[in-house]
């Protein structure tokens, strides 16, 4: 692979471009969430701004990139394996890797993957110094689980984990380790109470897994969707909604929650549009969903802040 590879029908800025794609920006959201909702938890508990301040905020930035870095690597590593880009050009060269054919820019996906795999142990290893070396078992679980998601030989994606795997490693794991790095114990507290905002996450996936259900049965990727079928995606969707305001309205009542964080009723009629759209056939839910889960969570970011 040379730089003439590289800038085959293109430009070092188109180039650029495409990795900015690649890296699916605004699916970040969802790790920016998280872990803000960990850092709030923890202040919610007292752990925070109630020493070093400035220690404090180091740490809010360093865990708010770690996710990100690792949320990136999984989407890139995803892109690597299904080799799908829509901005490829054609006529590119092609190497053997890892047993498929891939382009020299499908080769930087991967390396750019692994550098931001590695950005994220680097953080790790500076947060373990500064609060707690129980770390260690979060951030294994999650470098671990960005690969392994999509990333042979294991692509739990398309062995119908991928709705409750998103939950687990974009919601709860990154919630308790932004909480652990504050707090130094674990605690099922954070990943508890802060569940009706990680709902979303797989919200969001069954959303992906509606619209791809033809495409990804008749290329015999196994989603959840794929296993139970389309009627039955549909009506985990509906599901995952409806406790996303359950457990709020639950969760406040038992002073779990502020009070406030029923200020996430304002979403319903955004809530509604997405029942909607997933009820009707050939219809995507994707980006309405995606405004829900902004929604949602700046609402309940917004009510802890404010505590």
């Amino acid at each position: 692979m040379n730089t003439k590879d590289l800038n085959h029908d293109g430009s070092i800025k188109k180039i650029i471009m495409d990795l900015w794609i690649a890296l699916r920006p605004l699916s970040l959201s969802l790790a920016v969430a998280s872990t803000t909702l960990g850092v709030l938890m923890a202040k919610r508990a007292g752990y925070l701004f109630s020493e070093n301040t400035y220690l404090d905020i180091i740490k809010i930035i360093l865990v708010t990139i770690a996710g990100m870095s690792v949320l990136g690597a999984a989407n890139l590593i995803n892109d690597f394996y299904e080799g799908s880009f829509k901005y490829h050009r054609p006529g590119e060269k092609t190497y053997k890797f890892l047993k498929y054919e891939r382009t020299a820019f499908d080769l930087l996906v991967f390396g750019f993957s692994i550098s931001c795999l590695l950005l994220t142990a680097a953080i790790g290893l500076v947060l373990m110094y500064v609060s707690t070396y129980k770390l260690i078992y979060i951030g294994a679980v999650g470098i671990i689980g960005a690969y392994a998601y999509t990333g042979e030989p294991f692509v739990y994606k398309k062995r119908g984990l991928g709705a409750v795997l998103s939950l687990i490693l974009v919601g709860s794991l990154m919630v308790e380790g932004s909480y652990m790095v504050f707090s130094g114990e674990f605690s099922w507290g954070p990943i508890i109470y802060t569940l009706p905002a990680g709902l979303t996450i797989p919200l969001m996936m069954m959303s992906n897994e509606l619209r791809d259900y033809e495409r990804d049965k008749n290329l015999g990727i196994k989603t959840l969707t794929v296993l139970i079928g389309r009627n039955a995606g549909r009506a985990i969707y509906i599901m995952l909604i409806l406790l996303m305001y359950i457990l709020t309205v639950v969760f406040a009542a038992l002073d779990k929650l502020p009070w406030h964080s029923l200020l996430v009723i304002l979403t319903i009629p955004t809530a509604i549009s997405c029942y909607k759209k997933a009820s009707l056939p050939q219809k995507s839910a994707i980006k309405i969903t995606n405004i829900l889960h902004i929604g949602f969570n700046l609402l309940m970011i917004i009510s802890l802040i404010f505590r």
